[in-house]
Order: C-alpha cells, then sequence, then structure tokens
C-alpha cells in the first residue's frame, strides 16, 4: 500500500516513543539535525507535568518530550528523556513560526499544552485541505481529459 504525504504525516503526528533515547534512534536524521526550540515549560494544568517543545530542520517534525525528576513515573525520564510525541510535521518553518506566533507568551501558563496542540492541529489541517483541494483539481482534471477522448472517439 502507498501512503501518501498526508498519510505519513497524520502517521508521524500520532506516533510516541517511550523516551527520547528512542525517538532519535528512530530515525537517524533527528540525530544530527538542527532543531528550533519552542519552549520548554509547556503544562496541562498549574501542578503537571512539564513538557519541551521542538522543531527538528531535517525531519519537519514538531515534537513534545514530558519532563521530569527520578521518582516522577518509571524514571526513564531522568536517564533516557521521557515520552515524547509528534504532534505535527511540517516543512516550511516560516509557516510553523506564523502558526505558532505568540507561542513565548503562552508557555508556561497553566493549560499551555493545550493552546500547543491546538495549533499544532492546525499544522496538519492545511496540509489535509491543500491535499483535498489537489485531488479534487485531479479529478477534475481527469474528467474533463476522460471526456474530451470520448468526445474525440466520436468524432
Amino acid at each position: 500500500m502507498h501512503m501518501t504525504q498526508t498519510d505519513q504525516e497524520q502517521q508521524a503526528r500520532s506516533t510516541r516513543y517511550r523516551s527520547l533515547s528512542n525517538f532519535y534512534m528512530a530515525d537517524q536524521r533527528r540525530i544530527n539535525s538542527r532543531e528550533v526550540d519552542v519552549g520548554l515549560w509547556w503544562r496541562e494544568d498549574a501542578g503537571g507535568p512539564l513538557h519541551r517543545a521542538a522543531w527538528i530542520m531535517d525531519t519537519g517534525e514538531l515534537y513534545l518530550v514530558r519532563l521530569g525528576a527520578p521518582g516522577d513515573g518509571d524514571g526513564v525520564a531522568a536517564v533516557e528523556g521521557g515520552d515524547v510525541e509528534v504532534l505535527a510535521v511540517v516543512e516550511d518553518r516560516e509557516r510553523l513560526e506564523s502558526i505558532l506566533e505568540g507561542w513565548r507568551e503562552e508557555c508556561g501558563a497553566p493549560d499551555s499544552l493545550a493552546w500547543l496542540r491546538e495549533r499544532a492541529a492546525r499544522l496538519g489541517e492545511r496540509v489535509r485541505v491543500a491535499q483535498l483541494k489537489l485531488t479534487a483539481a485531479v479529478s477534475a482534471g481527469s474528467a474533463m481529459l476522460g471526456a474530451a477522448a470520448v468526445a474525440l472517439e466520436l468524432a
């Protein structure tokens, strides 16, 4: 089965890794790529765990890693980095910065993680909308070519 770019991006958005080490090892491009920091203090609520967000230039992945000290959960976070979630895939840094405009003001506030997740979802929505429009245009073009071919055969 052939996966479209949209399918791959959806799969990446829903991918989770048990540790930061596992995340980097799953794709060698992540290891050598430069990253753009997108905040260190994302949280679900005032007392919740902190998360760091970053964008990997070579893969286009916006990811979130749960931070923690020994005793927070299973202790894996202290040794290898905590749970990692890929929030979105976006290859264009300008688009990323545009969608995440204002993140510095949001980061650190209670429920700031909801803001980040909503913005990350927009990155995927734009890709899906563009893909749907392209698919519709290609289908319409194919239908017109098919009609023209039939007309030529009848002539």
